[in-house]
């Protein structure tokens, strides 16, 4: 059977469908440089997405990209990746990355002895640098939006605010509020959707919040943004990574439920 997707064989499929997803990569060598940020995912993980969402040599865009966890796992998989960035300081940390470091046999590797870490992060806000992407040229989106506002308030103590830009009304994890915020989302939907090849796919990491005393559906909320945008929702895998699973935290103990969260869901939509 033809498989327009990927590489991976009907076993692999298949095992790429459960919807729960532990994992537990350990840090990688460019971990002390990429964990200044305090938002990142491991390349390895994106990786294993890139690898079922796309062939090898087609084009994965992330409009977030942080100091580029998704471009690293794009180039261990032989993808070829680009990334939006706000912020120029990580995207020093990508380059000093690619400058350093290369893809042995078993990953990225110290040294340059390996095969070379391709990829290009612009700098600029992906609200507007989407719009100068033509329609219909990218394989995969595959991304890990800010989605802390008022995250910083609540959890002020247990969180690296690094990723953040202070006063920087273009980040999205600055937004007042959660309206605000998928307004700005809905902006990146339409261009998100422009922008991929039929039938392909957008992947959003993404977690559910507290707001006012209640547990607010994040995830729900986005996916609802880009239904409305003509993406149909196909699933969603909900990822635990077990590698920094920090302690649980005592909130209202002996008062009321409040959850820990503790997992993170992969959103999975298709254009068409």
């Amino acid at each position: 059977m033809d498989n327009p997707l990927n590489h991976l064989s009907g076993s692999e499929w298949l095992y790429w469908t459960n919807s729960l997803y532990p994992t537990s990569f350990p840090p990688d060598v460019t971990h002390p440089l990429r964990k200044k940020h305090g938002a990142i995912k491991p390349p390895e993980l994106m990786a294993e997405i890139i690898s079922f969402f796309t062939k090898e040599g087609e084009l994965v865009l992330d409009p977030f990209a942080g100091v580029g966890s998704t471009l690293l796992g794009a180039a261990l998989v032989r993808r070829r990746a680009v990334g939006i960035e706000l912020n120029a300081e990580w995207i020093r940390v990508f380059q000093e990355i690619t400058t350093n470091f290369s893809i042995g046999e078993k990953g990225i590797i110290r040294g340059k002895s390996g095969r070379e870490i391709k990829g290009f992060i612009r700098q600029g806000d992906c609200l507007e640098e989407l719009k100068k992407i033509p329609a219909g040229q990218v394989a995969a989106i595959i991304t890990d939006p800010p989605y802390g506002c008022r995250h910083r308030v609540a959890f002020r103590e247990e969180t690296n605010f690094a990723m953040y830009n202070p006063g920087e009304k273009k980040d999205l994890g600055n937004a007042a509020g959660f309206d605000e915020y998928l307004a700005l989302m809905a902006i990146f939907a339409q261009e998100a959707f422009r922008i991929l090849l039929p039938r392909r796919y957008l992947v959003i990491l993404i977690g559910d919040r507290y707001a006012n005393g209640e547990y607010y559906p994040l995830s729900a909320k986005v996916a609802q943004v880009m239904q409305q945008a003509g993406f149909k929702w196909k699933g969603m895998r909900i990822w635990w990574n077990q590698a920094t699973q920090r302690p649980l935290r005592p909130y209202a103990v002996k008062r009321c439920y409040v959850s820990n969260i503790t997992h993170q869901n992969i959103l999975i939509f298709r254009k068409g």
